[in-house]
């Protein structure tokens, strides 16, 4: 689902953050340092960043309203991937779960045409009338233990909130988090372990 604020569009290359942004050929714009590539990942730290930490990285280069972010444990290089709408674009960021570093960083100019087609215009988020991510966060952690996995702001039945996930390994806790006043709307929980049984189970009946 997209989300959007309407804010006139700025073209051309611009510096931002000692970052330098150049249109590519999808019309799509990424960062560079003076024609260096992007900053490698540097070695892992013994301790991963917190969400406040990672977003608040993320916001230094972008100082606009987080609609997305999720923790990758799985690549190569642990990482946040953050999603940002600020001035009319819309902004990735990519931060080093350990090291802090940023690994990438892109920006897409908001197509006018989808914003008119899409009734987010409407919603609270249109005037910024929202609790930060940060916020919704910490709400969701009052009732859910672990570490925030992702969190992303969703619009349903007029209701503008943000779903928040937060695994300890062994439970998965999905909480709805209302985005005007920061109460819960619903929590859910997945067992891995209900899950394991749920597989062993299957391979019982195949082996029959």
């Amino acid at each position: 689902m997209k989300k959007y604020i309407y804010i006139p569009v700025v073209a051309g290359a611009l510096a931002f953050g000692g970052i330098v942004w150049a249109n590519g050929d999808d019309g799509s714009q990424k960062a560079g340092t003076g024609g260096q590539q992007p900053v490698a990942p540097a070695a892992n730290s013994e301790e991963m960043l917190s969400f406040d930490e990672a977003t608040a990285k993320a916001l230094a280069i972008a100082n606009g309203t987080i609609t997305d972010v999720e923790l990758d444990r799985d690549s190569r290089t642990p990482h946040y991937e953050i999603d940002i709408d600020h001035e009319g674009y819309e902004y990735d960021v990519k931060i080093d779960a350990y090291s802090g570093k940023v690994l990438e960083q892109k920006r897409e100019k908001e197509d006018r045409d989808d914003r008119r087609d899409d009734d987010w215009a409407d919603s609270p988020a249109a005037s910024e009338n929202l609790i930060s991510s940060e916020q919704a966060v910490k709400a969701a952690q009052a009732v859910a233990e672990g570490t925030v996995e992702k969190v992303e702001l969703e619009r349903e039945d007029g209701t503008v909130y943000y779903e928040v996930k937060i695994g300890d390994g062994r439970t998965e806790h999905e909480v709805y988090v209302n985005a005007a006043d920061g109460t819960i709307l619903k929590q859910e929980q997945d067992h891995e372990d209900d899950d394991d049984d749920n597989d062993d189970d299957d391979d019982d009946r195949d082996d029959d």
